[in-house]
């Protein structure tokens, strides 16, 4: 009976006679040293856009501390000012009514000034609203006070969301932070809940002071707010808002600040200029550019 031939004598014949050679081996510890690497195409962010945040996040700081503040310093207002109970019941109700009436034009003001000047007009408000509370010597002061933290808060909120959707929409590697930036000022308004009710306990339960709500209305709201106010002075305005109002060369500088591109990237960063005044030129709706004899004195010293 023949004997059929083996395969290495198979290929010996094709190969014409000589040996096959040494087998590769085809383990998984080969295969794992020469498997390429997947590049994740994930890029740092910039430290101007992460500051940027910090400070935007201030916004809901402000709004949390707003409303957790009262139920912490009612007691101790009442008792100082020998208040009934529906007026303090009114002293919360009046930032919501601010609130309420300034909230819907917080677009607005975005479009007219700025996303950064915005927040920065807004720390203002909060400044005289803080003096105001710190001060107040009769009621009806407080309820001014209070209404204008409200208008404050309405406006700032929407700033600070605009401002980081903005700064973050700018790069294509920082659109995937942009979900997360946006939420970090929502995440704030937890904060400032926290925030307001250790003040409350320490002045008013730890130390017992019988005038404790001044310094919780004034002082915690003077304090947050100029923070931020000095810390949004060195940040840079929205490129998008800069380049809808013609402003092309502080809007190739705030560019360059976010992204963190080098010099010799200029051209691409004019570029993306253009493609955003292009942008905005071709959408129906049209901008509210600032009037004649109007001044954003934020502006000034970009």
């Amino acid at each position: 009976m023949s004997r059929l031939p083996r395969v290495d004598e198979q290929m010996n014949d094709v190969n014409g006679g000589a040996s096959p050679g040494p087998r590769e081996d085809f383990s998984t510890s080969s295969l794992a040293t020469t498997k390429p690497r997947l590049k994740t195409g994930v890029k740092a962010l910039s430290s101007t856009l992460l500051m940027a945040a910090l400070y935007a996040c201030l916004s809901g700081l402000l709004f949390g501390y707003q409303m957790g503040i009262t139920g912490g310093a009612l007691h101790s207002l009442q008792s100082s000012m020998d208040l009934s109970a529906s007026q303090a019941e009114s002293v919360s109700s009046f930032f919501f009514i601010g609130l309420m009436i300034a909230s819907p034009f917080g677009g607005y003001a975005c479009d007219r000034l700025g996303r950064r000047s915005s927040i920065l007009y807004m720390d203002g408000l909060f400044l005289v609203a803080s003096l105001v509370m710190g001060i107040a010597p009769t009621y009806e002061t407080i309820l001014a006070g209070r209404f204008v933290a409200g208008c404050a808060s309405g406006i700032s909120l929407v700033a600070s969301v605009s401002y980081l959707t903005e700064l973050a929409s700018v790069d294509q590697h920082h659109a995937q932070y942009r979900g997360a930036l946006v939420s970090s000022v929502e995440a704030s308004v937890s904060l400032g809940f926290l925030v307001s009710y250790c003040a409350a306990y320490m002045l008013t339960v730890a130390i017992d002071f019988e005038e404790g709500w001044r310094l919780l209305f004034g002082l915690g709201t003077l304090v947050i707010s100029v923070i931020q106010w000095a810390g949004m002075r060195s940040m840079p305005e929205s490129p998008e808002w800069l380049a809808e109002q013609g402003f092309h060369d502080k809007a190739h500088a705030a560019l360059r600040r976010i992204t963190m591109h080098r010099s010799d990237e200029d051209s691409a960063i004019s570029d993306q200029v253009t493609e955003i005044e292009a942008e905005f030129r071709g959408r129906s709706q049209e901008s509210v550019p600032l009037e004649h004899g109007e001044v954003n004195f934020f502006l000034l010293d970009d």
